[in-house]
C-alpha cells in the first residue's frame, strides 16, 4: 500500500505514514475490504473473452464486406454473369451482418457481466469526514500576468528616448 499524501510504501498495520505523518487506517480498510484478486482475474479474462469474439466477428464480417464490394465492382467493370450482382449485394448485407452483430454481441455480454464495483456512497463513508471536506469554492487563484502586458509601454518609453537623443 502506497500513501495517498507522499507516495511512500508502507504496510497495512501501519496507523501512520512515517514520512508525512498522514493518517493510513481509512486506506489500509479500503484495500482490505477490495475485493481479491482472483475475482479480478477473472473479470478481465471475461472481458478478453468477450473483446476476442468481438474481433473475431468484426473481422469476418469487413472480410465478406470486401469481397462483396471486389465482385460488386468487378460485375460491373467486366462482362461477367448476372448472379454476381445479387450475389454481391447479399455479401455486403451479410458482412455488415456479422460485424454488427459482433459489436451488439459484445455490449451485451458486457452488459450481462455483474459489475461488484462499490456505490460512491459506500466508499464516501468509509473515509473520515477530515479528509473529505470540500474546498473553499470563494477562493479565486490569481492569475499569473501576461508576458506582453508591460511590453507597450517599454516601446512607448523607448521611442520617446530615441526622439529626445536627436
Amino acid at each position: 500500500m502506497h500513501c495517498p499524501g507522499c507516495g511512500n510504501e508502507s504496510s497495512l498495520e501501519q496507523k501512520f505514514c512515517r514520512k508525512c505523518g498522514f493518517s493510513l487506517e481509512p486506506v489500509s480498510q479500503l484495500v482490505a475490504a477490495s475485493p481479491g484478486a482472483e475475482a479480478k482475474l477473472a473479470k478481465l479474462e471475461s472481458d478478453r473473452a468477450i473483446l476476442r469474439r468481438m474481433y473475431r466477428w468484426m473481422m469476418w464480417g469487413c472480410l465478406i464486406l470486401l469481397i462483396g464490394v471486389v465482385m460488386l465492382v468487378s460485375g460491373r467493370a467486366f462482362d461477367l454473369p448476372k448472379f454476381l450482382g445479387p450475389l454481391s449485394s447479399f455479401l455486403l448485407i451479410g458482412g455488415a451482418a456479422a460485424a454488427g452483430y459482433g459489436v451488439l454481441a459484445a455490449l451485451r455480454d458486457g452488459l450481462s457481466s455483474p459489475k461488484e464495483l462499490p456505490r460512491p456512497d459506500e466508499t464516501r463513508d468509509q473515509l473520515s469526514r477530515s479528509q473529505t471536506t470540500e474546498l473553499a469554492g470563494d477562493s479565486i487563484p490569481v492569475s499569473l500576468p501576461s508576458i506582453t502586458e508591460r511590453t507597450t509601454q517599454l516601446i512607448g518609453t523607448a521611442r520617446g528616448e530615441a526622439e529626445l537623443k536627436k
